[in-house]
């Protein structure tokens, strides 16, 4: 009985003992508060304007021309002029511009034997050429005109595509951002 009587006595003080302990026991801690502060994100985007006119330039020519009644042979070229609106604003933010070749439909065989490229010009964007097909455009503050032209042609060696159609009615261009890195 006494080996019990001491157990209980000794448990008892143990548990007095984790309680007491329980209820001094604390961690120091501290909070403070920054500025408040917002990061905004950046904006892209891309707009035509209703501008766009083709050009037969031919052998020098600077005829307008409604496409749609154009009746091209080998030693053709015709462009496109049109006014696109970029907005491209943010830290290190750079985007491609290019056409979309699925905008261009027909028969395979001419779209492949025609020649196609892309120039850009403006006033107010930071423009470096990417290629014959695409331009870098690195973002201003507001909103840049950028003057597009697409011209596409068939070269005067050029034997294939007879009695065929392409439709440019449909180009569309698109305006993708690079990543950021090296």
């Amino acid at each position: 009985m006494h080996k019990i009587v001491t157990g209980v006595v000794a448990s008892a003080s143990g548990l007095a003992l984790l309680l007491g302990g329980a209820g001094t026991f604390a961690l120091w801690n501290a909070e403070a508060s920054t500025r408040p502060a917002t990061v905004s994100s950046g904006t892209l985007a891309l707009s035509a304007n209703p501008d766009g006119v083709w050009t037969d330039i031919t052998n020098g020519r600077s005829d307008v021309v409604d496409i749609t009644t154009v009746r091209m042979v080998p030693g053709n070229t015709y462009q496109f002029h049109q006014t696109l609106d970029v907005t491209a604003t943010g830290d290190d933010l750079t985007a491609d511009l290019t056409w979309v070749p699925q905008s261009i439909t027909g028969d395979a065989e001419l779209i492949a034997a025609s020649t196609q490229s892309l120039s850009l010009a403006s006033t107010s964007s930071s423009l470096a050429p990417a290629g014959r097909t695409s331009w870098t455009v690195t973002s201003t503050d507001g909103t840049s005109v950028l003057d597009v032209t697409f011209t596409i042609g068939l070269s005067s060696d050029v034997t294939t595509g007879k009695g065929q159609s392409i439709d440019l009615s449909g180009i569309a261009f698109t305006l993708t951002q690079k990543p950021i890195g090296p």
